[in-house]
């Protein structure tokens, strides 16, 4: 670990979060909303939380050796030092979000908090619900669009509103499949090719007069999935992973247009 530091926002389960964050921050300007630190917190700490609960129970139950992945040692090996942390995070993070979060946002949260829940149940006590190939992959791309627009929802207004919001997820689904294919040592399946050049479609088609600056974000991400592809061989796995999620800090290079646009 202390050799990388590079890999330390993956093994910490930090790049999910920030992701999750820049995507907030860039739906609600885009939607005209408003959107206040706790909120962008609590976004934050809810995909930590889950994120972690989710490498850590895939550690205790996976097998070690040469094909474990870095981010499943580091909590099969850290992972009595993270329980404390967690736990604290969880407890501090379910009051204030139950005390300081409005009404709405509060029932919001929780719903997309139980699909959640689900998901970690049936991946972790019952796999074979999700053993459809993309099965998987689709439920987690479709659980962080919803939770990282969470926030912007009271500005869906319009059937591009949904669009965009329907294209993040399928650019998360990207993300995800992108990121299983390649720690199998695998190209980009078929699908998620056909589904970057869908988004670029999409969002150049139906997206340009309404929601310019999101579809032009997902556009970028996705074909920024593909471009990764392209050179995969240049790059250890390890490195593939962390490229992954940061193809998809793309809101980081369209923010500004918002902010000028006002």
């Amino acid at each position: 670990m202390h050799s990388r530091p590079w890999l330390w926002p993956n093994l910490l389960s930090l790049d999910a979060p920030i992701v999750a964050l820049l995507w907030q921050l860039l739906f609600v300007r885009c939607f005209h909303g408003s959107l206040g630190m706790l909120p962008a917190a609590l976004l934050a700490l809810a995909v930590w939380l889950i994120y972690v609960a989710d490498r850590t129970l895939d550690a205790w139950r996976g097998t070690q050796g040469s094909t474990e992945q870095p981010r499943h040692a580091f909590y099969r090996r850290h992972w009595r030092a993270v329980l404390p942390v967690w736990i604290a995070a969880l407890g501090a993070g379910g009051w204030l979000a139950w005390s300081r979060l409005p009404g709405p946002l509060f029932v919001e949260g929780i719903a997309v908090g139980c699909g959640t829940g689900l998901y970690l149940t049936a991946v972790h006590l019952a796999p074979r619900l999700l053993r459809p190939t993309g099965s998987k992959e689709s439920v987690v791309a479709i659980l962080f669009g919803m939770g990282a627009s969470l926030a912007a929802w009271p500005g869906v207004q319009t059937t591009s509103d949904v669009l965009a919001i329907l294209l993040f997820s399928c650019v998360c689904w990207m993300n995800c499949a992108a990121i299983d294919d390649w720690e199998r040592g695998d190209e980009l399946r078929p699908s998620v090719i056909a589904a970057a050049g869908l988004v670029a479609v999409t969002a150049a088609c139906l997206l340009q007069d309404h929601r310019p600056i999101l579809g032009g974000a997902e556009t970028a991400g996705a074909l920024g999935l593909v471009l990764v592809d392209r050179m995969r061989r240049r790059y250890s796995t390890q490195a593939l992973r962390v490229l992954a999620d940061v193809v998809l800090l793309t809101p980081i290079v369209f923010l500004p247009a918002v902010w000028v646009r006002g």
